[in-house]
């Protein structure tokens, strides 16, 4: 708190216009400080002591070297769904409450999911380069499979692989998942089979991605992984980048036993400009964009205030990461 006023730090090298928090924040009366990764070494001494609540946007690594020095912070707010920016068992040992906001964009990601489904089945992005060229020919890049013939295996099944599988039902495609801890009553409810990890790798035309990042599931799809599924088959990730291992997905595709890749997520962001899965055709990449709507962001950003404002003034907190911080603070979700 500063002069008698919470404070809210916000963490961002993504978002330029922060007029709609400033707009609630000042409603609150609460301060906000806006620091890049510039200059976080000259604001981190001055603003994290002080800082009652903390905003930190996905790819600000948000750290223990933070978390530590965060003596007044009573809830880290995440625009967004992943949160492995930030380290949760530092901020649960210093009693600071983290929150994020999981249910914004369901739509726009199973949207972008189906869209990079498309575009890479069809081959879309070696048509339009093609044409650009001035060279006329749907025949040069075959081989094309008929759409519904395809088997769509979810890793992981949640809201967005959800919306993911209503959307492709229409077309006639097979849908599989393996998702160990959903009810099985889901599976039916989706018309979607249960399998097994191994299963869903061979049986998998194209792959979907729909699980977080954490430690036990980095580079789950690898070279082994990606020579058991059929030849030919596509593979894509709308989730996060470093569940696939990047090398051996490149390897993969020049050797031709994956037709191709659709990718809104890369293990880094942006990529440097010689990562050779830029140079191939087979592969679309977009600049995780996948949750991007204006109707969204307004969403986002209203509900990550929200948890800011409620957080700061010691209210319930809805979603939450650290239920053991939550309970310290003697607050009831």
């Amino acid at each position: 708190m500063r002069a008698g006023k919470y404070l809210v730090w916000i963490l961002d090298d993504e978002w330029n216009d922060h007029n709609l928090e400033m707009n609630m924040y000042q409603q609150h009366d609460i301060e906000v400080k806006v620091t890049r990764s510039e200059t976080l070494e000259e604001d981190l001494p001055i603003f994290a002591p002080i800082a009652d609540g903390v905003v930190a946007q996905v790819g600000f690594q948000c750290r223990a070297n933070i978390i530590e020095k965060l003596d007044s912070c009573k809830v880290i707010s995440i625009p967004g769904v992943g949160y492995d920016h930030v380290d949760v068992d530092a901020a649960t040992k210093k009693g600071i409450v983290v929150s994020h906001v999981p249910d914004y964009c369901a739509e726009e990601v199973s949207d972008h999911t189906v869209a990079l489904i498309l575009a890479v089945t069809r081959r879309l992005s070696a048509y339009s380069r093609k044409v650009k060229e001035g060279k006329w020919d749907p025949m040069d890049t075959l081989p094309i499979q008929r759409f519904s013939t395809n088997t769509v295996g979810f890793l992981g099944f949640g809201k967005i692989a959800r919306r993911v599988a209503e959307k492709l039902k229409p077309f006639g495609v097979r849908l599989i998942t393996y998702a160990p801890s959903v009810p099985k009553e889901i599976f039916s409810k989706y018309t979607v089979e249960s399998v097994s990890f191994n299963e869903l790798l061979r049986q998998s035309t194209i792959l979907s991605l729909h699980i977080p990042l954490r430690p036990e599931n980095k580079n789950i799809i690898g070279y082994e992984q990606l020579k058991q599924m059929p030849k030919g088959s596509f593979i894509v990730n709308t989730s996060r980048g470093g569940l696939i291992n990047e090398e051996d997905l490149y390897q993969a595709i020049v050797e031709g036993h994956i037709a191709g890749a659709g990718l809104d997520v890369l293990l880094n962001e942006p990529p440097d400009p010689n990562d050779p899965l830029l140079s191939l055709d087979q592969v679309y990449i977009t600049p995780h964009s996948g949750y991007i709507s204006d109707d969204a962001l307004r969403e986002l950003k209203h509900k990550t205030c929200q948890n800011i404002i409620d957080g700061v003034a010691g209210r319930p907190l809805v979603k939450v990461l650290n239920q053991e911080a939550l309970n310290n603070f003697n607050r009831v979700v």
